[in-house]
């Protein structure tokens, strides 16, 4: 092979080497555009799944402050125009975590504390009130919550005698103001898959708890123990004051809707002592109501529904004869029933002294010319109607000489007799009625 046919075969060497180059950086040019074009997808995919992720919902019971690096922002609003540092209710979007944070609170639901630190121990079992529990011979102040109250008197006020009493409470409250909640109040900030109330207990209830706490101490130690037992309403107002005072010094955005009394009571070491006088009051009470229903009953027999008004009217001192008359007239019941037999008694009455002084003027004339002869004539009369009522009737003639007789009788009455007389005494009872 000559030297030129050599030089052709490495030219054509030379040239199929710059094609493969040339075919492979196509080939690579290709790869890095399709590259960049999916990268530059997926970039764009996350920075969208970025900003939507700003994307929040405040719940219709809740508030939101939005945090930029620890700082509350501020947003103006679309209905009045004005900056506003608190979100309402809705969908807001705004730069996700980390930066920014978003802290949701409910306001509008009503959250409830229980101040049961002043009430003496129970079990399980005795709270659900399946078991009745004993008191010990003492009250043991390692386990059992109690609050003083003063002495009773002047010298137990200077500091010498306390009584004590134990109580239950309720709290309710919500947060109104949650930018001022969340800048003066400690609360921890709730992880994932938590809210408010799931922490609430931990760091909002026992503040409460302990404000509500002193505010008793302190309304408790103005009361006598039985005050503090009948003044139940005027207790839960003067701690309720106290801890809105305490609130409102605080800047907490918190507002107590509530505050109730469960139960307020003497030591159980003691309640058989408290009770006794209980007992007779309501025993008192229970028989004045008593007399008072009976004396009503008694009252409205006699002398109907209106016989209280009657009675009042009656008692009146400058009442007239007519009007007495008409309030009587107005009874009703035994009352009038009475009223009519006395009426009817009264013109008996009057009749036959009438009638007795009619007969005896008529024997006056008489009387003066024949006196003895009148007066015997009287006296059989009066032995007449003697004897008309008499079962049985025995004639004994004086003895000579005046002196006395001893005489012994022995009576056996007529049975048929006795008989007839009874059935015309009934008959002439029901005719009287």
């Amino acid at each position: 092979m000559t030297d030129k046919d050599i030089e052709k075969t490495d030219d054509v060497s030379i040239l199929q080497a710059h094609g493969e180059a040339d075919l492979a950086g196509e080939f690579l040019a290709k790869a890095l555009k399709h590259s960049f074009i999916i990268l530059k997808a997926i970039m764009m995919i996350l920075v969208v799944l970025f900003i939507t992720s700003g994307i929040f919902k405040v719940e219709p019971d809740e508030n939101a402050i939005v945090l930029r690096f620890g700082k509350i922002q501020e947003f103006r609003s679309p209905e009045t125009g004005e900056y506003v540092r608190v979100l309402g209710p809705g969908l807001h979007w705004n730069w996700p975590e980390p930066v920014t944070e978003i802290i949701k609170i409910p306001v509008a639901k009503k959250q409830t504390v229980a101040i049961d630190s002043f009430w003496y121990f129970e079990t399980p079992a005795e709270k659900l009130g399946t078991v009745k529990g004993r008191p010990g011979a003492t009250l043991d102040p390692r386990k059992d919550g109690y609050c003083l109250t003063r002495g009773e008197g002047i010298a137990s006020q200077a500091g010498g005698d306390y009584g004590i009493v134990h109580g239950k409470w309720q709290l309710t409250y919500r947060i109104k103001n949650i930018e001022k909640f969340y800048a003066n109040i400690y609360y921890e900030t709730p992880g994932p898959g938590k809210d408010f109330l799931d922490v609430a207990s931990k760091t909002v209830d026992p503040l409460l708890k302990a404000i509500a706490s002193d505010a008793i101490v302190r309304t408790m130690a103005k009361y006598t123990i039985d005050q503090a037992i009948v003044s139940e309403d005027s207790i839960k107002n003067n701690i309720k004051r106290l801890i809105e005072e305490r609130l409102r010094r605080l800047d907490s955005g918190i507002v107590v809707d509530e505050f109730s009394t469960g139960k307020i009571t003497w030591p159980r070491q003691v309640a058989a002592a408290f009770d006794d006088p209980t007992l007779a009051s309501q025993k008192k009470n229970q028989d004045i109501t008593d007399a008072k229903s009976y004396a009503d009953k008694i009252l409205s027999a006699a002398g109907g529904a209106q016989a209280a008004e009657i009675l009042d009217a009656l008692k009146q001192p400058d009442l007239s004869e007519q009007d007495s008359r008409r309030y009587l007239s107005q009874l009703s019941g035994a009352g009038r029933d009475i009223i009519a037999k006395a009426h009817a008694y009264r013109t008996t009455v009057v009749e036959a002294a009438k009638a007795n002084a009619d007969y005896f003027k008529k024997l006056l004339p008489e009387y003066r010319q024949r006196p003895k002869l009148v007066v015997q004539r009287i006296y059989q009369d009066a032995i007449e109607h003697i004897f008309v009522n008499a079962t049985e009737k025995i004639i004994v003639q004086s003895s000579a000489g005046g002196k006395g007789k001893q005489m012994r009788i022995l009576i056996n009455p007529d049975p048929a007799k006795r008989r007839r007389q009874m059935e015309e005494k009934k008959k002439q009872e029901e005719n009287n009625k």
